[in-house]
């Protein structure tokens, strides 16, 4: 069993990360065009699909869950990231995403984060690597999750960690995800 599906126990994590090793068919890294979003189940709401728009030079977004439509307080399909987020937060998203693809490499974080409502919660992110129409790496399948709660005044002891794995799901590195974008900003 490759590590990434032994460390990331969130059950709806995980079953993305399960269905991403299924949709590769044998290649390195899954094709957009063979993702199957009923395969998802429960795991579907907290899922989306952005790809990068080199000419603009940016992401935009083409399928998002409910769960995730609600973390920011509104629909994402169809927008880009400067759409939604404040500038500085869209570039190091921007750079995070742009890593992913430009590496091949899978990410998965637990950070804490101030949600649009002012909520404190902690937050699994999956960054998943696929291939566009073209057959290169310009897509990312993701999961956006909370999974705790916690009050404003533990956001700075609550767990932030991120861990980067090969494509054939090997541990490479776990770090502090202090120097992310998930942490790095209270309002996220």
């Amino acid at each position: 069993m490759s590590q990434i599906l032994e460390d990331v126990s969130d059950p709806t994590l995980a079953k993305l990360v399960e269905r991403w090793f299924a949709w590769r068919s044998g290649d390195a890294y899954p094709a957009r065009k063979s993702i199957d979003p009923t395969e998802l189940g429960s795991s579907l709401p907290f899922v989306w699909i952005c790809q990068r728009e080199p000419e603009l030079d940016c992401y935009r977004y083409h399928l998002v869950g409910e769960a995730v439509n609600t973390l920011y307080g509104k629909g994402l399909r169809g927008r880009s990231l400067g759409e939604f987020l404040a500038e500085k937060t869209a570039a190091r998203l921007k750079k995070r995403l742009d890593e992913c693809l430009a590496s091949g490499l899978l990410f998965h974080s637990v950070a804490p984060q101030t949600l649009h409502d002012k909520r404190h919660v902690v937050v699994q992110r999956l960054f998943l690597p696929m291939t566009g129409p073209s057959g290169d790496l310009d897509t990312i399948l993701g999961c956006t999750r909370v999974t705790d709660n916690i009050a404003e005044n533990a956001r700075q002891d609550a767990l932030s960690q991120e861990a980067i794995y090969a494509s054939d799901g090997t541990r490479l590195k776990i770090g502090s995800a202090i120097l992310t974008m998930y942490s790095a900003d209270q309002l996220y």
